[in-house]
């Protein structure tokens, strides 16, 4: 439902003191992400991608670390543990890995040292690529890309506009600026029929003006989250969906592993 719409002429770049850090909160969320074509054309390559949000002590000092859990039909399809600072979310650590059919791939990152491990098979452009990009983490301050579900919700879409973020994700050759503009405001109603969400809806073409390829974000403007995420890319069409609840087993078969708390 549209309510209002947002003249997005302005644009203003990001400073690490503009994010509003104060409303990100200890949690665990869970969204459907599935690929998909027009409405009626089916679905195909879904999973569920569960992140918790912790404050935790890490080498002796107080960080949030972001843990991420992607399961698909296979079995564990990602999984990353993102460690940021208290005062201005830059990365300070990432274990991640990516399980594709015959093949995984490891990377172990330390911005602020210009440091960086692959494990794993991959092209050699490819790996020159991450190469390049471990020796570009240090130059300033940027956001993590790949924590964006929990952090890009903090940017200061109440000034309208189009906002200018810094942003750098393992396997990129070095950060770079991208736009998020604020296109338009929706209320999402929940499944309940009494559940409302006040959103902003924010639009950036991924850092590629002009190739096609877009995100769209609907982020719930009192509880700073993404509550839906529509892409185009590469011709295909992905969507993210929170659900209501996260997706963690509470109770494990018997004889299975430990059930998350």
């Amino acid at each position: 439902m549209l309510t209002t719409f947002v003249l997005a002429t302005a644009l203003s770049t990001v400073a690490p003191a503009d994010l509003h850090v104060e409303r990100l909160h200890p949690g665990t969320a869970t969204y459907l992400v599935y690929f998909h074509g027009a409405p009626g054309t089916g679905i195909s390559k879904a999973m569920l991608a569960t992140s918790t949000v912790s404050r935790e002590q890490v080498d002796g000092e107080d960080a949030w670390v972001i843990e991420q859990h992607w399961e698909n039909e296979t079995g564990i399809a990602h999984t990353a543990r993102t460690v940021h600072a208290v005062e201005d979310l830059s990365t300070l650590s990432q274990l991640s890995t990516w399980h594709r059919p015959g093949a995984s791939i490891t990377t172990r990152v330390v911005p602020a040292e210009g440091q960086g491990t692959i494990e794993g098979e991959l092209p050699a452009d490819r790996r020159e690529r991450m190469e390049q990009g471990f020796a570009a983490m240090d130059d300033g301050w940027w956001l993590n890309w790949h924590s964006d579900l929990a952090l890009l919700p903090l940017l200061p879409y109440e000034r309208g506009g189009t906002l200018r973020v810094r942003l750098f994700d393992v396997g990129m050759p070095a950060p770079m600026d991208v736009d998020y503009t604020v296109i338009g405001e929706r209320t999402l109603q929940g499944g309940d029929g009494t559940t409302r969400y006040d959103c902003w809806l924010v639009e950036t073409e991924s850092g590629s003006p002009g190739s096609g390829n877009y995100q769209r974000f609907w982020i719930d403007k009192e509880r700073r989250i993404v509550v839906k995420e529509e892409d185009v890319f590469n011709g295909q069409y992905r969507s993210k969906v929170l659900l209501g609840v996260p997706a963690v087993v509470e109770f494990a078969l018997p004889g299975s592993a430990t059930a998350a708390p």
